[in-house]
């Protein structure tokens, strides 16, 4: 079963490594992982579809992918065919593979991710962010009392509750202010329109404005990468 918390690190690892250079995930690169995860996709599919990629790029002889929406392609295939390989398959054999209870020791790491959250929304001078922190307390709350954790129910918990907050920081920032943010985003995924579908596309630069607008307020990301990236 694959760790929950080890994703985002593994296959921005192995995407460097097949790279051969010290190259850095960017931040869309890191909210694609983040959709891929939320979409089922197991750790070693992605890692198979990066390995395809990089394999074709070396075969046609071009230079290697320099952002991982260029192996999204290839992840979908070998998405598709581990579904259908897994077509008959016990419902246990693929409850191993899906399952996000990770490693009991997490729980220390996600309280205290959890606390500095609600610490940063109850210093932020909004009435939603105060609204925003009572979730936030209510999920530490849980955590702590819970004898095991559903690290991707939490994880959904918490990107509704940033869903929210974000939707009312864009009505106080008004349409001007929104729009400008939003051809920014455009202008930086540019490079992702064609690799992606539509709906992955648009999905992708939701969470990527989303992300932008809680920074550009000084407030950290309602999600469990947090904790991995600590």
């Amino acid at each position: 079963m694959d760790n929950y918390f080890n994703y985002f690190t593994e296959v921005e690892e192995y995407f460097v490594r097949k790279r051969g250079k010290n190259l850095l995930v960017s931040p869309m690169d890191w909210g694609l992982i983040e959709l891929w995860r939320d979409s089922g996709i197991p750790l070693h599919i992605v890692l198979r579809g990066i390995e395809r990629s990089f394999e074709s790029t070396q075969s046609r002889q071009k230079r290697s992918p320099k952002t991982l929406s260029y192996c999204h392609p290839a992840i979908l295939e070998a998405f598709d065919e581990y579904n259908q390989a897994m077509i008959g398959a016990s419902p246990e054999s693929r409850e191993e593979e899906t399952a996000s209870y990770g490693d009991p020791s997490q729980v220390e790491a996600v309280l205290k991710f959890l606390q500095e959250l609600e610490s940063a929304l109850k210093a932020h001078p909004h009435e939603v962010s105060q609204r925003s922190s009572e979730r936030v307390t209510a999920l530490r709350s849980e955590v702590s009392s819970a004898q095991s954790i559903d690290y991707r129910v939490l994880d959904r918990d918490l990107a509704q509750v940033g869903v929210v907050l974000c939707e009312s920081l864009h009505k106080e920032m008004g349409p001007a202010k929104v729009k400008e943010l939003r051809a920014e985003v455009k202008k930086e995924m540019k490079i992702y329109r064609k690799r992606l579908s539509k709906e992955m596309y648009q999905l992708l630069e939701k969470n990527y404005l989303d992300r932008k607008t809680l920074a550009l307020h000084g407030l950290p990301e309602f999600s469990l990468l947090g904790v991995e990236r600590a």
